[in-house]
Order: structure tokens, then sequence, then C-alpha cells
């Protein structure tokens, strides 16, 4: 599990433009949250699957609307000798304006997407002009106008973005209902223009902005497993300050004192160096004790905090509702496999789904943590499991992990003592995460 899967780094590319900034969508559209290798778990395929049809329902709008303006001007009655000049003009345009949104996908500058969209507009415009010198304007610029607005609609800032769509899209009806209260527009035109380009300009503008929040979430997420990594360590930190800061301070004293007496009182000095003594070993006795995990070490405990854990960082868990009665150590041993087994899921994968569970067979006691999101390990255990499974050994019983379909599981077995069993509750069933969480295996006596 210590060489399983880190998250959280970003692989996405991010181009800088000419003066080594990226544009506005460049900001967050190429900030992809995902593992560091190429094995990746749920959430990061999901994101993956979402940026590529984000990207397909953004750049396909372009031919989309090309084809629904090639399809009005072929049934128009225009003049058949302008007829290929406004063709022109609308693929010209269209593609122009893709292309301000490719660019803009790909973090381009800010100034080179207004030239192409001043581009694109200026040829909207002449096509538009030649067909309205033959006969009124039709259907085939209601498409084309929608991607027009867009694209000047994602000049804004995200948060203005909204405003910025309405605003055009406004305006782009308002000169479509006096186009045709001049008669240089269709009746059909305009309604379809009133209808078609809020669909295309705010389809686009809406796709990127689920992407965009999507994106968001999973990067907090990462953090979320970050930030309860970091407050175990300042919990362990302080337990270790707690511990040893006091006992270091007295054996400092003690050491200036035995210095002084050495010579003219070296009985004292002797009891001082006697005193040093014995509390160097009780502070060693402490720090094994902390760093070993067996101060304050219960199995309900640790698994109270594991559930904590796993719901600050957005991990759907399940957990016994009860746990047996057990002797200080196995309770000490098990609480250590629930923590170390937590600590590492969170730490070394992207889980979405966790499950605690505790088995009585015969005379032995096994607790198994499994958790999704973890590709197989290049190794074998890490050193927390390794001095797990040794201490495990010394008691008598035994650690085991395995990897199976994009799972891993660590189970910790322990010999009963001969002391009947008693069950000691726990809070309800706790149900943490954004999913559905598993049924909770129940104790099997």
């Amino acid at each position: 599990m210590e060489t399983a899967l880190r998250g959280g780094e970003r692989t996405g590319r991010e181009r800088p433009g000419r003066s080594g900034t990226r544009g506005p969508g460049g900001r967050w559209l190429n900030r992809r949250v995902s593992p560091t290798r190429e094995t990746a778990t749920a959430p990061a395929r999901d994101l993956r699957r979402l940026r590529r049809y984000t990207y397909g329902s953004v750049i396909g709008s372009g031919p989309l609307a090309l084809f629904m303006g090639a399809a009005f001007l072929a049934a128009s009655d225009m003049d058949p000798g302008a007829l290929p000049l406004a063709a022109g003009a609308l693929t010209a345009s269209v593609a122009l304006c893709t292309a301000a949104l490719v660019l803009h996908w790909n973090g381009g500058d800010l100034w080179r997407r207004r030239a192409l969209w001043g581009a694109a507009l200026a040829l909207f415009l002449l096509g538009a002009g030649v067909e309205a010198a033959s006969t009124p304007i039709g259907d085939a610029w209601a498409a084309p106008t929608g991607l027009l607005v867009a694209e000047a609609a994602l000049w804004a800032r995200p948060g203005r973005r909204a405003r910025a769509l309405m605003v055009g899209v406004l305006a782009a009806t308002a000169a479509a209902v006096g186009l045709a209260l001049a008669g240089l527009m269709t009746p059909q035109a305009m309604i379809m223009t009133v209808f078609l380009l809020p669909a295309v300009a705010g389809g686009i503008v809406c796709q990127l902005w689920h992407y965009q929040v999507a994106q968001e979430i999973e990067k907090a997420r990462g953090l979320a497993g970050e930030l309860a990594v970091a407050q175990e360590r300042l919990r362990f930190a302080a337990e270790l300050h707690d511990v040893q800061g006091g006992n270091l301070t007295v054996i400092t004293l003690k050491a200036q004192m035995a210095r002084r007496f050495m010579e003219e009182r070296p009985q004292l000095a002797a009891a001082e160096v006697q005193a040093i003594e014995e509390l160097a070993r009780e502070t060693l006795k402490d720090m094994r004790a902390v760093v070993g995990g067996y101060r304050k070490v219960g199995l309900s405990e640790e698994i109270d905090a594991a559930a904590r854990t796993l719901k600050s960082a957005g991990v759907a868990a399940t957990v016994p509702d009860a746990v047996p009665s057990l002797d200080e150590d196995a309770e000490r041993l098990l609480g250590l496999l629930v923590r170390e087994a937590t600590t590492n899921l969170i730490r070394h994968a992207e889980p979405t789904a966790a499950d605690v569970s505790i088995v009585e067979v015969d005379a032995a006691v096994t607790v198994t943590v499994t958790n999704d999101g973890a590709p197989k390990p290049a190794h074998g255990a890490g050193n927390g499991l390794s001095m797990l499974a040794g201490r495990f050994g010394e008691a008598g019983g035994g650690v085991e992990h395995a990897h199976e379909d994009g799972r891993f599981t660590v189970r910790g077995t322990l010999p009963r003592a001969a002391a009947p069993a008693r069950r000691l509750p726990l809070q309800p069933r706790r149900r943490a995460g954004r999913l559905a969480p598993v049924r909770a295996r129940r104790s099997a006596s």
C-alpha cells in the first residue's frame, strides 16, 4: 500500500501565450487533477471522460452550425451567382470562430481570439449582406450567430460570463427583430434566431462552466485527503512533544547539576546521573510507545477516527456497529492496523469507498480494511505494514494484504483471549462520503 498511487498532480497542458501568461479560459481549462501514473481511479477517469465530452460538445458546435447554415443556404432563393460568395463567407466565419474557441480551450492569448472573432464577424456580415442584396436574410445565420455570441461572452471573467452572455443574446436578438421589421430578414429567420441563438451560445458557455466546476470538486477532494493526513501528522507531533518535551528538559537540568557536583560533591553527582539514566529509560519507553502507536490506542477509538478521517476526505465508508471485547494488547494491535490502513489509503490512493469489518471465527479475531481506487503496488508491503506483520507474528497472529480488481485489502488476525466476548457498542453506523455506502459487515461470532 505504501507504493500505491499518489493523486492530485496536475498533468494537463498549460500553454502560455506570447507574454508568458494564459488567457482567461486557460487559467482553469487545462488544470487537470489526475494521478501521476497512467492507471487512474474512477474519479480521474470520469474527469477525463467529461473533458473529452466537453471538448467535443464545444468544438463540435462549429461544424454543426456550419452544416445547418449550409443546408439553409442551399434551400434559399438567393441569386445563384451570389450563393458561392455567401457560402464561402459563412464557412470562413464559422471556421475562424471555432478556431477562437479552440484557442480559449488551450489557453490562447485573448488578443488572438479577439482578432479571429473580429475577422469572423466581418465575414459573417459580408455573407449576410450578400444574401440581403438579393433576398431577405434566411435561417442560415442563426447558429453562427450563437457561436459569435458565445466566444464574445467567454472574454469576460468566469464570474461575469453569464451577464455577458445575456447581453450578447439580447443584442443579437434585438438586431434580428430590427432586421425583420425593416424587411431585411424573414419572420421565420427571426423566430429561428430567437430560439436557436441562446441554445447554441448558452450550451457552449454552460458546458465550459460545468467542466470547471467538476475540476474544482476533484481538486477539493484531493486537498481534503491531504488535509486529513496533515491533521494526523499534527496530532502525532503534538503527542510526541507532550511526551518528550518535559522529560528532555528535566534531563538537561539534571545533567547540568551533575556536572556542577562532579568535583565537590561526587555522591550528589552520582545520584543525579542515576536519575538521568532512569528518566532516559522512561523517555525511551514513552517514545517507543508514541512511535509504535501504543498510547491510548483502542480498536473502537481507531474505527471512530477512521470514519471521521474518511469522511473529511470525501470517501464513502462503512464500519461495524460493535467491536468484541479483547485484551489490551490485541486492541492495540488491531487499532494500529486500522490506523495504518486508513492513513495509507488516503495518502497513496484515490478511493471512493472503504470498508472496515470485524469477524470472529473460532478463537481468532480478524479485522479487514478494504478500499478501491488503488492500482497494483509495484513492490511488496511498505515499512508500516511490515512492522505490523512482525508485531502480529509475535502475538501469534498475522497480517495479509492483497490487490484484486483495483481493490486493496489489509487483513489482520489475532487469537482471542479465553475470556467470553462482550460487545462494546459504537455510535450508530456511520456513513461518510458522497457515494451510497455499502451495507456494513457485522461481526460474526
